[in-house]
């Protein structure tokens, strides 16, 4: 049994930068790292093979928001049982995004590139039984705020065969990604103007899930934590939201929280959540 455990949308921000990017220093404070910390802690105490995280690690991608990410993770990285994807505030500059900050100072293991590449989809083993496919939805936009997230041709093809591989050799796939695939029934008003963020091509993943087998689709960007079943290749894919790990709200739905996943073979057998008191 793997224990596979999920946090999203950090936010980390470095508040002596802001006003920046078209964001304050009102808007770090939405976000909690003293929070942030008590998630990661509780996690650190539970027995767990690995950590993925879907995104929005930083407020803006700010170099110095990139690096205090890297040093919260840094004891997953340094055990190998790590993996992060970017999400639109990772490249909400161009800035940012032109020079490949996300990959230099972070990357999808945590410890940075000295000579960033691309590298999702990117398959990582979790044990013979269950595979992890994380996936690149974010776009650098001119307006981040209402530029869709997406994955693009060349990614889904090269996702579809790592999919259909790992089922050939009777492995569970785990898909991960930022973005989010269908807006289920609002339960937080500010969380509509996300409703201008979608992911453009999620109609494609959607298919796929129809034609092959996945265990699940763990994502973020919404801080709302839900789950959704989409029709699957023989019985429903659960999408799931692990909402923000640092988001100050007082709303129950959106509460910082990590979510902690049992997988085999046959697919996703439990899921647990472990949310941060105030």
């Amino acid at each position: 049994m793997v224990r596979l455990a999920h946090i999203s949308d950090l936010h980390v921000g470095d508040r002596s930068r802001y006003p920046r990017n078209g964001l304050s220093a009102r808007d770090c404070d939405r976000h909690s790292v003293k929070l942030l910390k008590k998630i990661l802690q509780a996690l650190e105490a539970e027995p767990l093979d690995h950590l993925v995280v879907t995104g929005d690690v930083t407020l803006s991608g700010e170099a110095s928001e990139f690096e205090r990410a890297a040093e919260l993770l840094a004891p997953w990285a340094e055990a190998g049982k790590l993996t992060v994807l970017p999400g639109n505030h990772d490249l909400w500059s161009w800035e940012a995004a032109a020079s490949w900050r996300f990959l230099r100072l972070l990357g999808a293991d945590g410890r940075g590139m000295k000579k960033p590449f691309a590298v999702f989809p990117l398959a990582v083993e979790l044990s013979p039984e269950v595979t992890l496919v994380a996936l690149d939805s974010a776009r650098h936009g001119e307006d981040p705020r209402t530029t869709p997230g997406a994955l693009g041709s060349e990614q889904l093809a090269a996702a579809r065969e790592l999919v259909r591989g790992a089922a050939k050799q009777g492995r569970a796939v785990v898909l991960a990604l930022h973005h989010h695939l269908v807006i289920p029934p609002e339960r937080v008003p500010s969380d509509l103007a996300l409703q201008r963020m979608p992911l453009a091509d999620a109609y494609q993943l959607v298919r796929m899930l129809s034609e092959l087998p996945v265990a699940a689709v763990l994502h973020g960007h919404r801080h709302t934590h839900f789950r959704v079943d989409l029709p699957g290749a023989g019985q429903p894919t659960p999408v799931l939201c692990a909402g923000s790990a640092s988001r100050a709200a007082d709303e129950p739905v959106r509460r910082p929280r990590a979510l902690v996943y049992e997988l085999d073979r046959s697919g996703l057998r439990a899921v647990n959540a472990i949310v941060a008191a105030a």
